[in-house]
């Protein structure tokens, strides 16, 4: 944490036991959770915290298995916390106010519709180096459904274009192989032969994404910027963050008939369980689909 936010959150749990009275066990778990929150975050203050950033955090503790009860403690923990920054007016509004609990954690995830993909990933201006990275940064995350800490993380030494394939590495340094789509493939070569070389100009970097001012290594913050941009510049009226793209990566998949085996390898779950929540998903869009189009829906 920052100094600013490590402050904010003593005073916070300095709050809660002084004038709510709360147990100093309650207090420590609201602290773990903090901390949980703001490592999510990466670099992200907690006073510029908005509504995406607690869905994403709640998607991510529903991907790491954590129970129902774990999660609504999470959530409960960021209302006390931003309701007291709005109490001590450090904040105008409470970014928790339309967040629903997960309560039994049918929690759907959001996707974008195949429609909504493709203008968000036609948004970049390819004929300049910094579209052309984004376009390549774009088609990568749709074609692979990888999380955004991975795609940051992505070396030039783990592609291999001709063969269509990319080697990530996820949590827990676990490695895995997944195929890459023809236009990831197009466009991460365009990037690599057109754009990487012109944004590192002299220097040299392991990462295949970069950014301009000298070179470095993407963050994640950075790429959940430059989603929201497109997204903004392309007129999508859904609240769309890094993480979507993953959700729809394997919504589609699944609408398109690919098994939950299969999709579990790509994303890199642990546990089939955390994959069959996209099970709901495509039942939830039959459903609609029948209400919509019987006679008699």
């Amino acid at each position: 944490m920052t100094l600013d936010d490590n402050s904010l959150v003593s005073s916070f749990i300095s709050y809660l036991l002084a004038e709510k009275g709360l147990s100093v066990n309650t207090a420590k778990s609201y602290r773990r959770d903090l901390r949980a929150f703001n490592n999510f975050l990466d670099e992200v203050p907690l006073r510029e915290v908005e509504p995406p950033h607690i869905e994403a955090f709640l998607s991510y503790l529903m991907e790491k298995g954590l129970s129902p009860v774990s999660s609504r403690r999470a959530l409960s923990c960021l209302r006390h916390f931003y309701k007291y920054l709005v109490l001590k007016g450090i904040l105008e509004e409470c970014p928790t106010t339309n967040i629903e609990s997960p309560k039994h954690w049918v929690h759907l995830p959001s996707y974008l519709t195949p429609a909504e993909v493709d203008k968000l990933l036609n948004a970049p201006d390819v004929s300049q180096p910094l579209g052309l990275r984004d376009k390549s940064m774009l088609e990568m995350m749709y074609a692979t459904g990888m999380r955004v800490s991975e795609l940051c993380n992505l070396r030039t030494a783990s592609l291999n274009l001709p063969e269509r394939f990319v080697r990530c590495t996820g949590k827990g340094a676990k490695q895995r192989l997944i195929p890459i789509g023809a236009e990831a493939v197009k466009w991460t070569a365009e990037y690599l032969k057109r754009g990487r070389r012109l944004l590192l100009k002299e220097r040299t970097s392991p990462f295949v994404y970069v950014a301009q001012k000298r070179g470095k290594q993407l963050s994640r913050q950075f790429v959940w910027k430059i989603i929201r941009r497109y997204a903004a510049e392309c007129g999508l009226d859904k609240r769309v963050y890094p993480h979507i793209l993953r959700h729809s990566f394997a919504t589609h998949l699944l609408q398109n008939d690919a098994d939950l085996l299969s999709i579990k390898m790509m994303l890199g779950h642990s546990d089939l369980s955390t994959t069959q929540i996209y099970t709901h998903v495509a039942k939830e869009r039959l459903k609609s689909l029948h209400e919509k189009l019987h006679p008699r829906g």
